[in-house]
């Protein structure tokens, strides 16, 4: 009883802290190293698409990695890289440098992420999974909203080098206490039968035909065009609001407040999906998170926003949980966990949307087509999730 608790609480601190060192915070970082080191907005910005790519491109390893050295010692591993490309970046006075540690910093955020994250609950919490999914990923959720503020004022104390120092040993004493507090169950789990569309075959042939299943390339589509709306609405939401009449203040809050309500939402979507049928819940929160983009692209006043808001961070946080959890229950514990690997390396191409948000702007003018575009193609998925989904279901039920 205490073990699992023990391993439940290291993967939520190093999701809590994944989530405040990286995408969250790297702006006010590049804030502080572009002043000093004179890095053009460019370069600069270049650095998301380097780490969103970096996450995206390795999401396969840790499919890999599981099934040879087990889920300790890929969160282990995971959080040395991440350590190693902490350490590093504290001397990137080159942007190239930098680019480098990211990519390091990004490969590890693969590694000790979500899918070993759900590798390790399904495994330790069986019967209770899309709970303590949804717990996870509220909970760990909390390093977003602080770590932008953790890392203004320790660079504001110690500056930007001292700051990455820091981080980096921080990683590596997760690294070690992981190694103490992790261990792994060498029996068969209920969830791991979940999924009786694979049995009778090999775990390498079981994987393949994952691959196969339409629900499989639907659910990365989903996963895909969510990250992609919400990489988006971050880059664009300054600008986009601004030019609707809203002032930058407010805009700066409303993303504080979607992120927030996609915290919360989070931390029930597990205990929605055991009540409901998941595909049901995941249908519905991709048809909100659509109807919240598309109120988002005309919101020229302070109550549209909120609303736009409300609809955009709970559709963005119950989508999340509810794909992880739709893998689990069609595919089981280690396969589902290894397509959600496959899952998040598709996504990879999501961090070129705020490029073509750009693009679309210095064209257009404005960024609401591309708003549109996302919403549109998310209300497609929403209407397949509950016509294709419904009979992969039957068949792995």
């Amino acid at each position: 009883m205490i073990r699992k608790w023990g391993v439940f609480t290291i993967l939520v601190v190093g999701f809590f802290f994944l989530n405040a060192t990286t995408f969250s915070s790297l702006g006010v970082a590049l804030h502080k190293m572009s002043e000093e080191l004179g890095w053009s907005f460019s370069e600069a910005g270049l650095s998301f698409t380097v780490l969103g790519l970096a996450v995206g491109l390795t999401s396969f390893l840790p499919s890999i990695l599981l099934k040879f050295i087990g889920p300790r010692a890929t969160f282990c591993i995971g959080f040395f890289i991440i350590s190693v490309g902490f350490f590093l970046a504290a001397s990137a006075i080159q942007i190239w440098l930098f680019f480098i540690a990211l990519t390091l910093i990004g490969m590890g955020f693969s590694l000790a992420g979500n899918v070993t994250a759900v590798w390790l609950i399904g495994g330790w919490f069986p019967d209770t999974t899309p709970k303590m999914i949804g717990l996870y990923l509220m909970l760990g959720g909390i390093g977003d909203i602080a770590g932008p503020s953790v890392a203004h004022y320790t660079m504001d104390l110690v500056g930007w080098s001292q700051h990455w120092l820091i981080m980096g040993g921080i990683a590596f004493f997760l690294c070690a206490l992981a190694f103490l507090v992790i261990r792994e169950l060498n029996i068969t789990k209920p969830s791991e039968n979940r999924g009786r569309a694979n049995e009778g075959v090999s775990e390498i042939a079981a994987l393949k035909n994952g691959f196969k299943v339409p629900a499989f390339w639907l659910i990365a589509s989903v996963i895909t065009l969510n990250l992609a709306s919400v990489t988006t609405i971050h880059s664009v939401a300054v600008g986009h609001l601004e030019s609707l009449g809203i002032g930058p203040s407010l805009a700066a809050a409303s993303l504080g407040f979607m992120a927030f309500v996609s915290l919360v939402t989070k931390g029930v979507a597990g205990s929605l999906c055991e009540r409901f049928t998941t595909r049901h819940m995941m249908a519905a929160s991709i048809a909100v998170h659509a109807l919240g983009l598309c109120l988002f692209s005309i919101a020229s006043s302070p109550m549209v926003l909120i609303i736009a808001s409300i609809l955009f961070g709970a559709g963005w946080g119950i989508v999340v949980v509810a794909t992880m959890v739709l893998l689990v229950e069609m595919f089981g514990n280690q396969l589902g966990a290894q397509l959600l690997g496959g899952c998040h390396q598709i996504s990879s191409i999501a961090a070129f949307a705020p490029f073509a948000a750009g693009v679309t702007a210095d064209k257009l003018g404005t960024f609401a087509p591309i708003l549109l575009l996302c919403a549109f193609g998310l209300f497609v998925l929403a209407i397949g999730s509950e016509f294709l989904l419904k009979n992969m279901y039957s068949i792995s039920k």
